[in-house]
């Protein structure tokens, strides 16, 4: 799956909240987030990590799954099919003995 254009969706979406919240990049950015890094996040030239998403939430006071929900993830499925493992039966029911141990 290609997922630039989720990553598009959800730098639209952070700038949108910070231009409606009428906030500048360097307030976004705080001191956690170089303000370079976060001028290339919303010119779609800098990947930012989890981290640096959930700091870039609080600073503009919303919660992280604010800015995932775009609608490219809603019409995403959400759960694969996996093969289910099989597993070997055991050779043998019988249990080990158990180990007495030595009192001192």
């Amino acid at each position: 799956m290609d997922y630039d254009p989720i990553l598009e969706s959800i730098i639209k979406k952070i700038k949108t909240i910070r231009e409606s919240r009428d906030m500048s990049q360097e307030s976004v950015a705080g001191l956690e987030v170089s303000l370079r890094f976060y001028q290339k996040i919303e010119a779609g030239k800098g990947i930012p990590s989890l981290k640096t998403l959930l700091i870039i939430a609080d600073s503009l006071g919303v919660h992280p799954k604010e800015l995932f929900d775009v609608p490219l993830l809603k019409d995403r499925p959400l759960k694969k099919e996996f093969q289910k493992r099989k597993r070997p039966r055991s050779v043998s029911n019988k249990s080990e003995p158990a180990v007495k141990k030595k009192k001192r």
